[in-house]
C-alpha cells in the first residue's frame, strides 16, 4: 500500500465516482441519472446534460485536488469545510442555470 491517509483515499474514491458519473451525464447524455429530470422538462436533454455533467465533473476534479492535498501534506482541517462550501455553491449555480433556461438563448445564466 502507498501509505496514504484514509481521508485522501476517501476523496480519491469520491472523485473517481464523480468523474465517471460526470462523463456519463455530459458526454453520453445519461440524463436519467438526474433526479427530477424527464422528457417533459422545458430544458432540452442536451442542455441539461451539458450543464449538469460539467458541474459533476467540476466537483469531481475539486475532490481529486483535495484528495491530492491530503495525500502530500497535512492541510488544515478547514479544507473539508471549504470543499463542502464549494460543492454547495456549485450545485446552487447548477440549479440557477437550469431554472433560468430559456430556449431563445437569452437566459440569465448565459
Amino acid at each position: 500500500m502507498l501509505g496514504l491517509p484514509s481521508i485522501a483515499i476517501e476523496y480519491f474514491g469520491v472523485a473517481a465516482l464523480l468523474l465517471v458519473l460526470g462523463y456519463l451525464i455530459r458526454f453520453r447524455e445519461w440524463t436519467f441519472l438526474l433526479a427530477g429530470y424527464d422528457e417533459t422538462s422545458p430544458v432540452p436533454s442536451a442542455v441539461a446534460a451539458s450543464v449538469a455533467g460539467n458541474t459533476v465533473l467540476r466537483i469531481g476534479v475539486a475532490a481529486l485536488v483535495v484528495g491530492g492535498a491530503y495525500a502530500v501534506a497535512d492541510p488544515p482541517a478547514a479544507l473539508s469545510g471549504i470543499f463542502a462550501a464549494v460543492v454547495v455553491l456549485d450545485v446552487a449555480r447548477l440549479l440557477y442555470r437550469l431554472n433560468t433556461y430559456s430556449p431563445d438563448g437569452t437566459d440569465a445564466a448565459a
